[in-house]
């Protein structure tokens, strides 16, 4: 029986086996983290968030333009507002005075009161407050 000096290395490859053991699971490590930050980019939570059902929200376009409605996601690329208004150009939403709305489909173009927006052009979502000057605006229009 011949082990060798004492303190010396063994001569076998546990040495190597151990570094290779080592190296697979640093690399499965690896694989698991792309794969977890590939899923939550595909399936995860949209980017804009949850959006209140039923709710009114107001849709801030890289545009400049703002459409006040109800807004649903279609797909990942797509939102639908619906009920769509947008203030009329150079009315600002902080004047007290009463709000100056438009409502979608009366323009030359005969558009239906439906808009896929593509999300790649909304800067913001809010969720509207049932007191807003906007929604009361709406209500307002909506019981004429």
């Amino acid at each position: 029986m011949s082990r060798g000096p004492i303190g010396a290395r063994p001569s076998s490859g546990e040495g190597k086996k151990s570094k290779a053991w080592m190296w697979v699971i640093v690399f499965l490590l690896l694989i698991l983290g792309v794969g977890a930050w590939y899923w939550q980019s595909q399936n995860g939570t949209s980017q804009m968030g949850q959006i209140a059902s039923g709710e009114y929200q107001a849709v801030f376009l890289d545009n400049g333009q703002v459409y006040f409605g109800k807004l649903d996601q279609s797909d990942e690329d797509f939102f639908v507002l619906t009920n769509v208004f947008y203030l009329q150009s150079g009315v600002a939403v902080t004047e007290t005075a009463s709000l100056s709305l438009t409502k979608l489909g009366a323009e030359a173009h005969g558009p239906e009161d439906r808009m896929k927006i593509n999300v790649d052009h909304i800067l913001f979502i809010e969720d509207m407050k049932s007191d807003s000057k906007v929604v009361k605006a709406i209500q307002q229009y909506q019981t004429k």
